[in-house]
């Protein structure tokens, strides 16, 4: 009975924390777009990061960003009541992943595909930090975990990002040259996003949340 009581308190706060804003309490400007800095688009001005490692979920390939930029979003959304209220944790960096660890786990390592050769896809005359993008909106995703944790996400979605695609299909390429299934992988199957903080820890599509255009819950403008 304790348990079901338990799951059944859970289960309240996440309705209740799912539901609209709440502007009185919110941002007194919330009607107004979000502005972010223009040069958060420049990723050539900052370095290529390998993620490597031996252990699940080490391997992955990112489009690194300046983080000087982000860090204003990070600090409005957190003090904002409806959005983050002081409770969201930000890891000190920004980036775009382009191969999820997911991906590269169950999909492109068990085809012979390695993280070095992905790695140098990316770096080919600076390719993957010379993609562009554009900022489609503020999202956020929400999910009580099968642990009965109420979980939060806070991202910035993209939008026009048919470099970031050119480079997955390069992989793509890659996958199935090496006798993977193309049935696995899916170049344009992914939603790009800049994460910008989260409750307790991140959020996945393994949780069952889904960031993209759909996760939208404020205009967002650089200048």
């Amino acid at each position: 009975m304790k348990i079901a009581a338990s799951l059944i308190a859970t289960l309240a706060l996440a309705a209740a924390t799912f539901a609209a804003p709440d502007n009185k309490h919110g941002n007194k400007n919330n009607n107004k777009p979000i502005v972010i800095n223009k040069k958060v688009l420049q990723a050539t001005k900052v370095p290529f990061i390998p993620h490597t490692g031996n252990d699940l979920f080490t391997n992955w390939v990112g489009l690194n960003l300046d983080f000087k930029y982000v860090k204003p979003i990070f600090d409005l959304v957190n003090t904002t009541k409806a959005y983050g209220n002081g409770t969201l944790i930000s890891r000190g960096e920004a980036h775009v992943t382009t191969i999820l660890p997911t991906e590269y786990d169950n999909i492109l390592h068990p085809a012979g595909v390695t993280i070095e050769e992905l790695n140098a896809l990316a770096v080919k005359n600076n390719r993957l930090q010379r993609a562009r993008f554009e900022l489609e909106c503020l999202g956020r995703v929400q999910v009580v975990t099968k642990d009965g944790v109420y979980q939060q996400a806070v991202q910035i979605i993209l939008k026009n990002y048919k470099d970031i695609v050119s480079y997955r299909t390069e992989v793509f390429k890659l996958f199935v040259k090496k006798g993977g299934n193309p049935a696995l992988f899916g170049a344009d199957n992914f939603t790009p996003h800049i994460t910008v903080g989260f409750k307790h820890r991140d959020i996945f599509i393994e949780d069952g949340v889904y960031k993209g255009k759909n996760a939208c819950i404020h205009s967002i403008v650089t200048k």
